[in-house]
């Protein structure tokens, strides 16, 4: 059963894909930094940096956003006076206190801004305007040629002129019908922003592309969809309308509205995966299990037989592991949305026949994926490279946040280097004269370490410069110390 979840509430949407009974991927929708990919701003140049080729922009958020020159070409050419083809330096186009509109490309990241560029798009489900160049594209994954030469003569046709278009892979089959009703809303959605451009003030979003039901509607609905369910009567009616206005009319009653008292996360077990895909250990059917890290730099995948002994020799054992491993990955990837340079650390299969079953799955079970992705290679360490392009942010974001005593390193002091640190900085105290009490206070097992093991010491040596030390138990990560006459 594959169905698509919609929960709606006074604080947030979140939307659920499940194909085959098993949770995908999840959609998070919240009024911050993280919805803003594909928005259009009204933004004011900060700061100029020929060395870089590049411009900070302000869009109205924390931190300036990033446009590089190439992303400035056709904006400059249209709307600042610029030369077609130009190759005109960054300090040339722009400076210091210029109007630029701008797209987010990628949202900000640790101490990055947001990536911006001038070329917009405008999605649809069975194509994408470009407004700013004349470029017609068809999705690689549409693979018939007659239909691709189909396609591309029907745009030759509808297609505005000095406008682009990227036709997409739900247009496969789809008459010419569809795409005129479409091509006239897009275009007059973009109209729309062109006259909202010269009143807009800095950092005033111009489009907003982040609903996330809008977005499940456009790019996910499908007829391979059994039913979309969602809670809220109004988002219920919203639907419905919008698939009536763009969508096969049959769609419609695959729409169902629910009135369950259970909350539709934990109805359907969405909220238990979400549980699970927080966590770094994945156990598969098998036995097996990966262990997903992500670091600033890439995301590490390492799998391992766990408790599959098999019943086969060592080698079958192992690929059918790594094939599990390799059905799963895939699914969780698509389930943390977790993105960029990914190493996966199958184990070791001395049979290249072995690694090539085991790639083919990967690869297989990558297809299903809507966010562009590619292996790269198996490397000579026997590990598999691969990226996956980033768009939004990753599951973690929505539902955690870095940890205030590890500062998000996943560990935190022992008792023993604890209990150091307290012995060093009560000699450093000792000797002032107008104290004669310390107070000491930290976790239990920091405390129990004191006295098996340092209590005489510390008493001897406090006794001999009059002072007296107190323990307390306190339930803090650290420790505190405290001084009193």
């Amino acid at each position: 059963m594959n169905r698509i979840i919609i929960n709606v509430n006074d604080f947030q949407k979140r939307a659920a894909i499940i194909e085959e009974d098993k949770v995908v991927e999840i959609f998070n929708e919240r009024n911050d930094e993280s919805n803003i990919i594909k928005n259009i701003y009204k933004g004011k140049v900060a700061n100029v940096l020929p060395g870089m080729e590049s411009a900070f922009v302000d869009i109205g958020l924390e931190k300036n956003s990033f446009l590089y020159v190439d992303d400035l070409r056709e904006f400059e050419e249209k709307y600042l006076n610029g030369i077609v083809n130009s190759n005109k330096a960054i300090e040339e186009l722009l400076t210091v206190g210029d109007k630029v509109v701008v797209q987010v490309l990628s949202v900000p990241r640790g101490n990055k801004g947001a990536r911006v560029t001038t070329n917009f798009t405008i999605p649809g489900k069975y194509l994408v305007l470009m407004p700013n160049n004349d470029h017609l594209a068809i999705s690689k994954k549409i693979k018939d040629e007659d239909e691709r030469k189909r396609l591309e003569d029907i745009f030759k046709e509808i297609k505005p002129a000095k406008m682009g278009v990227i036709i997409r892979t739900a247009a496969e089959g789809k008459s010419i019908h569809h795409f005129e009703r479409e091509m006239i809303y897009l275009v007059k959605k973009w109209e729309e922003i062109e006259r909202r451009i010269k009143r807009a003030k800095t950092g005033e979003i111009l489009y907003n592309d982040n609903d996330i039901v809008t977005t499940i509607l456009r790019d996910v609905l499908n007829n391979s969809v059994d039913e979309l369910i969602v809670d809220n009567e109004k988002i219920y009616l919203d639907i419905i309308d919008y698939i009536n206005a763009f969508s096969e009319s049959n769609i419609t009653t695959k729409i169902k509205l629910y009135t369950g008292e259970k909350d539709i996360f934990q109805e359907y077990g969405v909220d238990n995966e979400i549980e699970r895909a927080l966590k770094k250990e994945v156990w598969l059917d098998c036995g097996g299990y990966l262990v997903i890290e992500k670091t600033e730099a890439l995301v590490s995948i390492d799998v391992n037989t766990g408790k599959n002994t098999g019943s086969y020799n060592l080698e079958r054992t192992v690929l059918n592991t790594n094939l599990e491993a390799a059905r799963e990955i895939p699914r969780q990837l698509r389930l943390r949305n977790l993105s960029g340079i990914i190493i996966i650390d199958f184990i070791d299969m001395k049979l290249q026949e072995d690694k090539e079953l085991v790639l083919q799955q990967l690869d297989a079970e990558l297809k299903r994926d809507r966010i562009k992705n590619n292996i790269v290679h198996f490397t000579d360490l026997g590990l598999v490279e691969m990226t996956r392009k980033r768009v939004g942010r990753n599951l973690s974001y929505f539902y955690e946040e870095e940890c205030p005593v590890c500062s998000g390193k996943g560990k935190i002091k022992s008792s023993e280097s604890l209990a150091f640190e307290i012995i060093r900085e009560i000699k450093q105290v000792a000797n002032e004269k107008d104290i004669s009490k310390i107070y000491i206070r930290a976790r239990r097992e920091v405390i129990n370490l004191i006295k098996d093991s340092y209590f005489d010491m510390l008493s001897e040596y406090l006794n001999l410069r009059k002072k007296e030390f107190i323990l307390e138990e306190k339930d803090i990560w650290n420790y505190e110390i405290t001084l009193g006459k």
